[in-house]
């Protein structure tokens, strides 16, 4: 998909986001991607947002709609921070203790074990 690159590691999905502005144009991609991977029972996930420079308030509720599904169904997922964010959407809405946050995506692979 143009802008989320997807990769499988073992049980692992990981989604990286390869655009630097996240938005509501991005949602609906995005969330039909991630339930394609849980209607798939991909219960593991990892969305690397290392590359987005700006996450609007619909990109986010993708992404907190995506840790409700998983939870409901056992899964986990785990965010990769973005790395230069233009505003730190997730300390402005207080939704970063929702996560489980990692600096790098290697980081995020290794909580797993």
């Amino acid at each position: 998909m143009h802008g989320i690159e997807k990769i499988n590691l073992e049980d692992i999905v990981v989604l990286s986001v390869e655009l630097s502005h996240s938005t509501l144009l991005d949602t609906k991609k995005f969330r039909t991607l991630i339930d394609e991977e849980i209607n798939q029972d991909h219960l593991k996930m990892i969305i690397d947002l290392s590359k987005c420079e700006h996450i609007d308030s619909t990109f986010l509720g993708a992404i907190m709609m995506t840790l409700q599904k998983l939870n409901e169904k056992g899964g986990k997922m785990k965010i990769v921070e973005p790395t230069n964010p233009k505003e730190d959407i997730f300390d402005v809405t207080k939704t970063h203790e929702l996560f489980d946050m990692h600096k790098t995506r290697e980081d995020a692979l290794k909580s797993f074990s």
